[in-house]
């Protein structure tokens, strides 16, 4: 299917988020896992950033990472990097069920805090989050990474601008491997831990509240939470949104998620697929389709989405103001929905918003 655009202001819609950072913004990094890296890799290829502490509650890690960024301060203690008068900002990469702590030392510090998704695992903590941000008054933004993929940034300007007339229903699917489900499912629900991605870029396209949620769970290893979860939530319009996650691909496939977004609506389908067949590496080792979207790594730097998504939000912190992209208020909601899912899923019956 071909797009002709009538004029350049949709692409340039999609594509102003990259741009350079004006004036020098002074990160530190919370949290050092493979995410809190991903951080660091993508803060040090944008410019105007640098990146000048991290902190981890493993010594042995944050000496291991400051060493191999060219980091010169790192920290075992969150409260001391806060109070460090060189950081200007932070990102918060830290374990989902450990978000509140380092958030609200951040907020009491005065420093503007991107904190990965998603933004807590129960409401009460995500409250509390909440309360503390706008106590402070400071600059906020939760990571949800898929609002600054640009495949999914066209099709949110489609919606907007009508090319696609009344949305019927949208479809996604997020599945990790088995691997990570030894990594997440005994901490945190499948929902709350990807389902929250697609949850909230369906509404966010959708352009519409959700009303009611049902939640379906399918459980085939011995974890706490179900490895296989569907989403069903029905819009104030009727249409229907779906969202299929867990974590039940075989360790050899060749990428680490299998991810798709399908829109039926009057005037098109859309679709995404992740990964596409445009980039496959057939080696002596096996097939792989390297990661090209999301922060694919380039020598010791990361780019894609996640840097577009940390460059954003430092040139909000440069320029002093509020980040849009993604308010506060819908990093609850799909929290929110994603919760109700699971209880709709114990109980057996749909749950009304």
């Amino acid at each position: 299917m071909k797009f002709r655009y009538k004029n350049l202001k949709f692409y340039i819609r999609v594509s102003k988020l990259k741009s350079i950072v004006v004036g020098l913004v002074r990160f530190g990094v919370i949290g050092l896992g493979d995410f809190g890296e991903r951080h660091v890799q993508a803060l040090k290829s944008i410019s105007g950033v640098e990146v000048v502490a991290v902190c981890s509650r493993t010594r042995s890690r944050a000496e291991e990472v400051a060493r191999m960024y060219g980091v010169k301060k790192w920290y075992t203690d969150r409260e001391k990097l806060v109070r460090d008068s060189e950081v200007d900002a932070v990102t918060i990469a830290t374990a989902d069920d450990d978000h509140v702590e380092p958030t609200i030392l951040a907020a009491e510090a005065g420093k503007p805090a991107l904190l990965e998704k998603p933004m807590a695992t129960t409401l009460e903590d995500a409250d509390k989050i909440i309360s503390a941000v706008k106590r402070s008054g400071i600059i906020f933004m939760v990571g949800h990474i898929l609002r600054f993929d640009k495949r999914y940034r066209l099709v949110y300007y489609m919606a907007r601008e009508g090319r696609l007339g009344r949305i019927g229903s949208m479809y996604a699917r997020r599945i990790g491997r088995q691997r990570a489900a030894s990594i997440f499912l005994n901490r945190v629900s499948a929902p709350v831990q990807t389902g929250v991605h697609d949850i909230d870029i369906i509404r966010w396209i959708a352009g519409r509240e959700v009303v009611q949620v049902s939640g379906f769970a399918a459980r085939r290893m011995n974890y706490k939470y179900p490895d296989i979860f569907w989403t069903v939530m029905r819009f104030d319009d009727g249409s229907l949104g779906v969202v299929e996650n867990g974590f039940m691909l075989s360790d050899s496939y060749p990428h680490f998620i299998d991810s798709q977004l399908e829109v039926i609506s009057e005037k098109a389908t859309v679709q995404i697929l992740t990964p596409g067949e445009y980039f496959s590496v057939y080696s002596v080792e096996g097939v792989d389709k390297p990661d090209v979207t999301y922060w694919p790594k380039m020598d010791t730097h990361a780019e894609g989405a996640l840097r577009d998504e940390l460059e954003y939000f430092a040139r909000c912190v440069a320029e002093g103001r509020t980040p849009e992209v993604i308010p506060i208020e819908d990093a609850r909601r799909a929290l929110e929905i994603a919760i109700m899912a699971m209880r709709s899923a114990e109980s057996g019956v749909p749950v009304t918003i």
